[in-house]
C-alpha cells in the first residue's frame, strides 16, 4: 500500500496516519491468513492421501481374509456334502415324486389309511376319528367296514372317496388346490343321500365350507375338515396303535404325515 502523501505545505494528519496503519495491518493479516490457508490445504491433502492409503491397505487385508474364510467355508461345505450331511430338497415320498399338491395321490393315500385291514397297522384308528368329527359324537368301536373305494362315479358325478360300513356310509370330497365344479356338492348329496346313514365330508387345506352345497339339506349334511386336522388325527392314531409302533408299513404313514405337516400348516 503506498504511504500517505502529505499535502503541499503541510504535514500528514494523525487521522490519516492511523488510517494508513490500519490498511497496512489488514494487508499483513490477509497475507498471513492466505499462508495459513495454503498450509492447511496442503496438510488436509496429505492427510486425505494417508487416509486413503490406510483404507486401501485395510480393505486389501479384509478382502484377503474374507476370501480365505469363504474358501474354507466352501471346503467345509464340500466335505459335508460328500459325507451326506449337507442336505436339501424334500425328504417325503410325495415331495420327491412331485405329488405333494396333487389331489388324486392324496385321495389314494387317504383310502389306504382309512382301510382298517391295510398294512399300516392303524386298524380303524384314523377312520374312527374322522367319523367322530362328522357325527360330533363318540364312535362305538370296532367299526365294521365293508369297502373303501376311490373315485366312485354316479350319474356323471365323481365322489373322491366312499367308505361303506355296516352302520354308515362316508362320502368324502377332497380338494387340494382345485376349485369346486358347478353344483358338485349338491349333486353328491343327491346321488348318495339314500345310502345307509350317509355322512358327507368336504376336505380342504383350510377347512372351508363348500360353495356348491346350496340346497339346505346339502349345507346341513356336509361337514368340513382341514388337511391339518387329518394330520393331527393321523399322528394320534399312530401314537395310539401298538401295531403301528413296530410295523414297517407304518413308516409310510409317518412319511405321509411329514408331507401333511409341510404342505398344510
Amino acid at each position: 500500500m503506498p504511504p500517505a502523501v502529505a499535502p503541499v505545505g503541510g504535514t500528514i494528519s494523525a487521522e490519516a496516519q492511523l488510517q494508513a496503519m490500519e490498511l497496512e495491518w489488514d494487508e499483513i493479516t490477509a497475507r498471513r491468513e492466505r499462508r495459513l490457508l495454503a498450509g492447511w490445504r496442503g496438510d488436509m491433502t496429505a492427510m486425505e492421501r494417508e487416509r486413503r492409503d490406510i483404507a486401501a491397505r485395510r480393505t486389501t487385508t479384509l478382502v484377503a481374509g474374507w476370501n480365505e474364510a469363504m474358501a474354507e467355508m466352501r471346503r467345509e461345505q464340500e466335505r459335508l456334502v460328500s459325507e451326506g450331511r449337507w442336505m436339501t430338497g424334500p425328504s417325503d415320498f410325495f415331495g420327491i415324486l412331485g405329488l405333494a399338491r396333487r389331489e388324486n395321490p392324496h385321495s389314494r393315500m387317504l383310502k389306504w389309511l382309512l382301510t382298517p385291514t391295510a398294512r399300516h397297522g392303524l386298524g380303524s384308528g384314523l377312520l374312527e376319528r374322522v367319523v367322530r368329527r362328522c357325527r360330533n359324537e363318540p364312535v362305538s368301536a370296532p367299526i365294521n367296514v365293508r369297502k373303501v373305494a376311490f373315485s366312485v362315479w354316479r350319474n356323471d358325478r365323481e365322489a373322491d372317496l366312499v367308505v361303506w360300513a355296516r352302520d354308515f356310509t362316508l362320502v368324502i370330497e377332497n380338494k387340494v388346490d382345485a376349485s369346486e365344479q358347478p353344483n358338485q356338492c349338491d349333486d353328491l348329496y343327491c346321488h348318495f343321500e339314500d345310502e345307509k346313514a350317509p355322512l358327507f365330508l368336504f376336505l380342504t387345506p383350510d377347512g372351508r365350507k363348500p360353495v356348491t352345497a346350496t340346497r339346505p339339506c346339502a349345507r346341513r349334511a356336509f361337514q368340513t375338515l382341514a388337511w391339518s386336522d387329518i394330520a393331527s388325527m393321523l399322528e394320534d392314531a399312530l401314537t395310539d396303535s401298538p401295531v403301528a409302533a413296530v410295523g414297517d408299513a407304518a413308516d409310510i404313514a409317518r412319511n405321509y404325515l411329514q408331507t401333511l405337516r409341510e404342505q398344510f400348516r
